[in-house]
C-alpha cells in the first residue's frame, strides 16, 4: 500500500499519528505554504491497510492505494 499526504492542504493536526494503530506516521519537519508542519510517512512497511488515517483526516489530505 502506498500512503500519500497532500502537503498543500494538510493543516498539521496530526490526527493521523493518533489514529494509526501501527505508528506509520511521525511528526515531520516540512512546513507547507500555510505554515503547518506536515507529518511524514516514516514506517510504511508497518501499514496494515486499515485506512484509519485516510478516514479520519479532516482535510482529506491523506490518500492510500
Amino acid at each position: 500500500m502506498s500512503i500519500y499526504i497532500d502537503g498543500k492542504i494538510c493543516k498539521g493536526c496530526q490526527l493521523c499519528l493518533h489514529y494509526c494503530p501501527k505508528d506509520v506516521f511521525e511528526s515531520g519537519e516540512e512546513v507547507n505554504d500555510k505554515g503547518f508542519i506536515i507529518p511524514k510517512v516514516a514506517y510504511p512497511d508497518n501499514c496494515i491497510r486499515c485506512k484509519l488515517c485516510e478516514i479520519n483526516c479532516p482535510d482529506l489530505a491523506i490518500f492510500t492505494e
